[in-house]
């Protein structure tokens, strides 16, 4: 028998397998890291606001500083009701990933919520 055609017959076979599994790695971390982006933006947007809920202008002053951490987000809703503040951010993955943009666009979000209760802040993923 041929040992040299064994091995290369067994490292085309391979060689694709290990490919695809390290682009998934890849895409997986970046959804990972995109979705802790938009949470941590979120978090600290309601943290702000909870602190300037008194403030005349306090949507446009949210949203600015949402578009100062991260400039390209697909969508922003803010609603500022009786104390509460309900922020959605979401962002698609087209053309920001190398395989899943191939495949389909995904839609990344983070809805959080926040509040004081008890001259305590409560901020909080909102359903």
């Amino acid at each position: 028998m041929n040992n040299k055609g064994q091995s290369l017959i067994s490292f085309v076979l391979i060689v694709p397998i290990i490919l695809l599994t390290l682009f998934m790695v890849y895409d997986i971390g970046n959804m990972v890291l995109l979705k802790g982006q938009l949470d941590n933006i979120n978090y600290l947007t309601i943290d702000y606001g909870l602190d300037k809920l008194d403030d005349v202008d306090l949507n446009n002053k949210l949203t600015e500083m949402i578009n100062k951490n991260k400039d390209d987000i697909d969508k922003i809703e803010i609603n500022i009701n009786d104390g509460e503040i309900r922020i959605l951010l979401e962002d698609k993955i087209e053309n920001k990933l190398s395989l899943i943009n191939k495949f389909d666009v995904l839609d990344i979000k983070s809805n959080y919520v926040g509040y004081i209760q008890d001259n305590k802040k409560i901020i909080r993923k909102d359903k």
